[in-house]
C-alpha cells in the first residue's frame, strides 16, 4: 500500500510539473515583458531592441518594454537577468561582448554558459576599417605595410577597450604581425570625429555609423571586417579578400533569457522573435541601420557563443586584455 501510495504521489508530481511548464508556455506574454538593454539609450542595440519590442507588443497584446541597464560591458544588466525567474517576462538583448566578457573580465557574477538561455540570434554585421578621405593610405595592404615599415605609428579608434571594433584590430594585428596601436575613445562617435579630423590613420567602427559617414564622403572605408561583402557597400572588399585569408568579425546582437528556461517557452519565444524579425526585415528601419537580419535556432545560438569564446580566447590573451567589472 506503501509503495502504491508512493507512485501516486510521483505521478501527481509529475502531472503538476508538466501542467506548470505548459502553463509558463502559453501565460509567457499575459503581462509586461521587459527586454534589458545593457547599453545606453540611441545605440544600435537599444534600436533594435526596440524595434522588436514594437512587433512583440502587435503579437502578444500585453507592452514590451525596454529598460536600459547601462554599465560595466552589460555585467549590470546581465546580472539583473539572472536574478529574475525563467518565466519569459524578462528578456535580453546581447552584443557579441555578451560571450567575451568572461576571456577579459577577472571576475563575473554569473556563468556565461549555464546562467542564460540562448532564445534567438537577431542580425549581425562587420564592421567597417575607415581612413580619412585624404589619406595616402588608399588600401588595406598599404595600411599593413605601413605598420610593419614604422612600427608605432599607424594608430586605429576604437570605442574602448573590449568591444567588436577593438577586437577586430587585435585579430588583424595577431594574423598580420602589423604593429596596430589601438586609440580608445568612449564611443564610435568619438572615433569617428578623430579620423574625419585626421588626428589619426585609421579608424574601426560599427557598420551603421560607418556607412553614414562613407556616404557623405568625409571618410574611405578600405574593408569590412565579416567573410562576405555588406549589401550597404557593395564595392569595399572584405578583410579576407584585402589579403588577410581567413580573417572573419561579424559584430552581432541576439535576443537571451535567464538560465533553466523550459523548452516550450523557448521554443515559443524563439518563434515569436523569428516572425518579428522577418517583418522587420522588410522595412526601411531596419535598412537605415545597416545591419543583416540572421535569426535561427536557440541551439545555433548557443553553438555560435561556444564558438566565438573558443576563437578569441587566444586573441585576447595575445592582446592582454584584463577588465575589472566596476
Amino acid at each position: 500500500m506503501k509503495i502504491l501510495k508512493v507512485a501516486i504521489a510521483t505521478a501527481l508530481l509529475a502531472l503538476a510539473a508538466a501542467h506548470g511548464s505548459a502553463h509558463a508556455a502559453d501565460d509567457f506574454a499575459s503581462r509586461r515583458v521587459r527586454i534589458l538593454v545593457p547599453f545606453a539609450a540611441g545605440g544600435t542595440l537599444d534600436i533594435l531592441a526596440r524595434l522588436l519590442a514594437e512587433k512583440l507588443s502587435d503579437a502578444w497584446g500585453p507592452r514590451a518594454i525596454v529598460e536600459n541597464r547601462p554599465g560595466a560591458g552589460g555585467i549590470i544588466a546581465s546580472r539583473e537577468l539572472v536574478n529574475s525567474p525563467p518565466d519569459g517576462h524578462t528578456l535580453m538583448l546581447v552584443a557579441g561582448g555578451h560571450a567575451l566578457n568572461v576571456l577579459m573580465y577577472s571576475q563575473l557574477p554569473y556563468d556565461t554558459l549555464n546562467d542564460f538561455t540562448p532564445i534567438s540570434l537577431l542580425a549581425g554585421a562587420g564592421n567597417v576599417i575607415l581612413v580619412p578621405a585624404n589619406s595616402p593610405n588608399k588600401t588595406l595592404a598599404d595600411l599593413l605595410k605601413a605598420a610593419k615599415a614604422a612600427p608605432g605609428t599607424i594608430t586605429y579608434g576604437t570605442a574602448g577597450v573590449g568591444t567588436s571594433v577593438h577586437l577586430s584590430g587585435e585579430l588583424l594585428k595577431h594574423m598580420t604581425g602589423a604593429d596596430l596601436v589601438p586609440v580608445h575613445f568612449k564611443g564610435d562617435s568619438e572615433s569617428l570625429t578623430a579620423v574625419i579630423g585626421s588626428h589619426i590613420p585609421m579608424s574601426i567602427n560599427a557598420a551603421p555609423a560607418a556607412i553614414a559617414q562613407t556616404k557623405q564622403g568625409s571618410l574611405r572605408a578600405v574593408a569590412v571586417t565579416s567573410s562576405f561583402r555588406s549589401s550597404y557597400l557593395p564595392d569595399v572588399p572584405t578583410v579576407a579578400e584585402a589579403g588577410v585569408p581567413g580573417y572573419d568579425v561579424v559584430n552581432w546582437w541576439g535576443v537571451v533569457a535567464p538560465g533553466k528556461m523550459p523548452p516550450e517557452l523557448v521554443a515559443k519565444l524563439n518563434a515569436a522573435i523569428q516572425k518579428a524579425m522577418k517583418e522587420l526585415a522588410a522595412t526601411d528601419k531596419m535598412k537605415l541601420m545597416a545591419v543583416d537580419v540572421s535569426t535561427g535556432s536557440p541551439q545555433e545560438f548557443d553553438r555560435l557563443i561556444r564558438a566565438e569564446m573558443e576563437k578569441w580566447k587566444p586573441v585576447v590573451q595575445s592582446a592582454g586584455i584584463k577588465l575589472e567589472a566596476k
